[in-house]
């Protein structure tokens, strides 16, 4: 997937309008139709500053080829997820209960699947 792919899916994914993200970026919305479709390269500061105004690492629009099993920004889950931790509302502490739950369990070895059972 390329950046521009990769910043068109957060932006739906964050329900943000292209014309919306641009005036938020301060370019045209043209200019990012032409991001997001690849017809124009993306500076690291365009890159920046959209990554800022999505609220996203820039990393996450690098392509990292080493790591396969990273979701894509399509991924229903990972859009779950997301939307989970804007329902955290703004309480600090939570969301670092959250986050070291998430970290806890990403670390954990050994773990079994659980299967449903039939009721």
């Amino acid at each position: 997937m390329q950046v521009g792919e990769i910043i068109r899916e957060v932006r739906k994914s964050k329900r943000i309008r292209q014309k919306v993200l641009a005036r938020m970026v301060g370019i045209s919305p043209g200019a990012l139709t032409n991001f997001e479709k690849g017809r124009r390269r993306i500076s690291l500061d365009w890159l920046h500053k959209i990554a800022e105004a999505l609220d996203t690492p820039v990393a996450y629009f690098l392509p990292d080829e080493s790591d396969k099993s990273r979701a894509t920004p399509g991924d229903p889950r990972e859009r779950r997820l997301l939307t989970a931790w804007r329902q955290l509302s703004k309480n600090e502490t939570l969301r670092d209960d959250f986050l070291q739950l998430l970290e806890h369990l990403g670390r954990a070895k050994g773990i079994k699947k659980v299967r449903k059972r039939a009721s």
